[in-house]
């Protein structure tokens, strides 16, 4: 007895924060017992002292107006004013905002103003805007004379080449009165422009729409969003259909814009000509199919042959057959077994008799018949030799 003792004096000695754990733990069992508790009565306890003190050590006395802004609050004893988003000063921080406490008011999420200043944020913009007339509306601001966006409210890729020195962002040409940004928030448009990316159009308004992620139009001309810009191309306007979020086409071609390829801008307008739009079935989103042709992700599959021409479902639907071939990502696997092929749970994997394949690139030195996931639901898969990652055996295999 007196040897256990020693030891156990000993370990509280050499380990007296291991000691401290046990003993909690030991305590809340004690204390689950007595209180017959299926929670744990020492981790609410901590849970109310915790809360308590981030209540203690909050700079702030509240909000100013929540229903208004989240980011505006009355300082410890109401003596200031401070900016925080959300409230979460721990980790966005907490700004002082030199504003007139007793009149201070949220114009918006980031904006407010009191008797002499209008501020974005913790900022005073007094000088950029016409101050007895300045409102606020969710991310957009206005007063007589325009219309604004922050300029931290732009995409970094659009201001880096402007040179913008202001807080705010006018956009030229647009009338205060009646602008309003669209759902899709790079579009606006008020009684007599249109805009994207807060820049005017040259379109004829009333008949002017977008039609899907890469396309416009009006009456008199078919536009192509490039970047921030709408420029006019050569598609035929009086002839124009959309066929789906990706593909147009008009009396003579079907078009696809390509805006990006391998990570460059490559802005390609490619056209496919066809014999029937009758033929055209763009119901798919992944694959459109025309005459006896198949698209995917705007290229041509070679020998897919319509009409047999089947997609193997998947979560990612990226393989798909035909009566002699199968496809990956809309290029045919050379040397692929149609009669044994399959996918495994994890799509990116695929089998027939004589291989395994990662994304329809063929696997070497695997064994087919132990090949499989792991874990089941598992995207590590294995054979009875190695794990893999990808095409490649893992590392810390």
């Amino acid at each position: 007895m007196n040897c256990l003792y020693i030891r156990c004096m000993s370990f509280i000695t050499n380990h007296p924060y291991l000691a401290l754990i046990i003993a909690i733990m030991l305590l809340n069992s004690i204390v689950k017992i007595i209180t017959k508790s299926k929670l744990s009565p020492i981790a609410a306890l901590v849970l109310a002292i915790g809360s308590f003190l981030s209540q203690a050590c909050s700079p702030f006395s509240g909000a100013v107006n929540e229903a208004v802004s989240n980011n505006y609050y009355y300082g410890k004893f109401k003596k200031d004013i401070r900016y925080s988003p959300m409230g979460n000063w721990f980790s966005l921080g907490n700004n002082k905002v030199n504003a007139d406490v007793a009149s201070f008011t949220p114009l918006a999420r980031d904006y407010g103003k009191d008797k002499d200043h209008i501020f974005y944020k913790e900022n005073m913009i007094d000088n950029e805007v016409d101050m007895p007339s300045f409102r606020a509306k969710d991310a957009m601001a206005f007063d007589k004379n325009h219309v604004y966006i922050a300029t931290d409210d732009l995409p970094f890729s659009f201001t880096d080449n402007l040179n913008i020195k202001t807080t705010l962002f006018i956009v030229a040409g647009a009338d205060p009165e009646t602008y309003q940004r669209l759902e899709d928030w790079s579009w606006g448009k008020d009684a007599k422009n249109w805009f994207y990316y807060y820049k005017r159009l040259d379109v004829d308004y009333e008949s002017f729409t977008p039609i899907n992620s890469n396309f416009c139009k009006d009456e008199h001309r078919v536009y192509i969003k490039k970047s921030f810009e709408i420029i006019p191309c050569n598609i035929e306007a009086k002839t124009f259909k959309s066929l789906n979020d990706r593909y147009v086409a008009d009396a003579k071609f079907i078009y696809d814009f390509v805006g990006w390829e391998n990570g460059k801008e490559v802005n390609k307008l490619n056209k496919f000509s066809y014999e029937d739009f009758n033929s055209v079935d763009a119901t798919d989103k992944d694959y459109l199919l025309f005459d006896n042709q198949v698209l995917y992700d705007g290229n041509i599959v070679e020998d897919a042959d319509r009409a047999h021409f089947k997609v193997i479902e998947s979560p990612t639907r990226s393989y798909a057959t035909n009566d002699q071939f199968v496809f990956c990502y809309g290029k045919k696997i050379v040397g692929a077994d149609l009669e044994t092929f399959k996918l495994y749970d994890y799509a990116a994997y695929a089998r027939d008799k004589n291989h395994v394949y990662f994304w329809g690139e063929k696997m070497e030195g695997v064994d087919i018949e132990s090949f499989g996931p792991k874990e089941k639901g598992g995207w590590i898969y294995s054979d009875k030799n190695h794990d893999y990652m990808g095409t490649e055996i893992r590392k810390d295999d």
